[in-house]
């Protein structure tokens, strides 16, 4: 493991602690509040698996960048793939709080994102650390999501 990627690991790795704290905190008694708090969400796991995926895909897409930065034009799909899953798993995140009622729609979509690059990170996981962490995420995320 280079530099980069133990720095990366270990900034992935703060981002999720303190995600975890965040959901897990005991909520201030508010009156007004009506809001519920992500950790006594209906989607509290869901979200948890979204927000780890979301990361691992960061992270994928940043190794992706500099690979193809070398010349290595196979992670292309791999870069495209992971832009996806961050796209659909923060949006996912973003409505699962409100407790949307299209929730549920949008986790089978992610479901299916998560799937496919799970599938194009596999291609790489041999090779790539980051890739089979991320591939590992996401069908992690993808089982998580298929309970909503």
């Amino acid at each position: 493991m280079n530099r980069k990627e133990l720095l990366q690991k270990a900034g992935m790795a703060v981002a999720v602690s303190g995600i975890l704290s965040t959901l897990s905190a005991e909520d201030h008694n508010h009156e007004s509040a009506s809001m519920p708090t992500a950790g006594k969400s209906k989607y509290a796991k869901a979200m948890m698996a979204a927000i780890h995926c979301q990361l691992s895909a960061e992270v994928c897409l940043s190794h992706c960048i500099t690979e193809l930065g070398k010349g290595d034009k196979a992670m292309a799909a791999c870069a495209t793939s992971t832009r996806e899953v961050i796209s659909l798993c923060d949006s996912f995140v973003k409505l699962a709080s409100q407790n949307s009622t299209f929730t549920k729609k949008l986790a089978n979509l992610c479901v299916e994102v998560c799937e496919a690059c799970a599938k194009e990170c596999d291609k790489h996981a041999n090779h790539h650390a980051v890739c089979k962490e991320c591939r590992d995420s996401c069908l992690a995320c993808a089982k998580e999501l298929k309970k909503v």
